[in-house]
């Protein structure tokens, strides 16, 4: 039997972060190419895959496949009903992520192997809204030592707009403090001295201006990351960094605005 070619992709290649994934070449559908680019990923060239840096600490390799028929059973189970479209467990000493009917992420901590089992019959839209949560998912946990924050959201205007992760449809805004860059769909900005933030998680009467304790209460609970231990010391760190250069105004919701 020959042995299956697989497609390498790396997240923001330009900026060196050591998160990639891959897929089997036969089961990369071209949706999923497209979502890829949105995220900033880029394919890698063979020889640049046999260069991945495996024994590097902060590395991290999602191998994605489709779902065998028993994962899929467990996909489409109703007992996740009770719990929502996603779910943190732990099994067998490993963080497992679920998101009901679309994929099930094995996240071992400090491995640098990961593993996602995607529904078999992923096609329709909430299908595709989900893998994008779960690798948005994928992203912040493997980004999350190194201080990288991310948020439900996107850029607009030159402000990172928060939001509930409803609103966003799984698109998500990713802040690397240190780098100074802000990553989203429409690709990288430069963070300038003064960052803008709209908190459009909440209605709000009046677009009032946050204080330095309520941004850092706020970024601190609302990132994208999933985990048992919540957000690490370096993030932490930069929350508290950022929140000294930041413009956070809360958003006016639209029916007070039209009153």
């Amino acid at each position: 039997m020959q042995n299956p070619k697989w497609h390498y992709f790396q997240f923001r290649k330009p900026h060196d972060y050591p998160v990639f994934l891959r897929f089997k070449e036969d089961e990369l559908n071209p949706k999923f190419s497209h979502l890829l680019t949105e995220l900033g990923f880029s394919e890698l060239s063979e020889n640049e895959s046999k260069k991945i840096p495996l024994q590097r600490s902060h590395t991290r390799l999602l191998t994605i496949q489709f779902a065998s028929t028993r994962l899929n059973q467990q996909l489409n189970g109703s007992d996740m009903e009770k719990y929502g479209s996603e779910v943190l467990s732990i099994q067998a000493g490993v963080p497992v992520y679920t998101y009901r009917k679309v994929g099930i992420m094995a996240l071992p901590t400090g491995k640098t192997l990961w593993d996602l089992a995607l529904h078999s019959e992923i096609t329709h839209t909430e299908q595709m809204v989900g893998f994008r949560v779960i690798l948005v998912r994928y992203i912040s946990q493997a980004l999350a030592d190194q201080g990288v924050l991310s948020y439900w959201g996107t850029m607009k205007d030159g402000s990172v707009v928060i939001m509930k992760q409803g609103q966003s449809f799984g698109e998500a805004v990713f802040i690397d403090w240190n780098k100074k860059f802000i990553f989203s769909n429409g690709g990288e900005v430069r963070l300038t001295s003064q960052l803008k933030i709209l908190r459009k998680d909440k209605e709000f009467k009046s677009a009032a201006q946050m204080g330095r304790e309520d941004v850092i209460s706020f970024l601190s609970v609302s990132t994208c990351l999933l985990s048992f231990n919540g957000i690490t010391n370096l993030m932490k760190r930069a929350i508290v960094d950022m929140s000294a250069n930041v413009n956070a105004t809360h958003s006016v919701s639209e029916m007070t605005a039209t009153l």
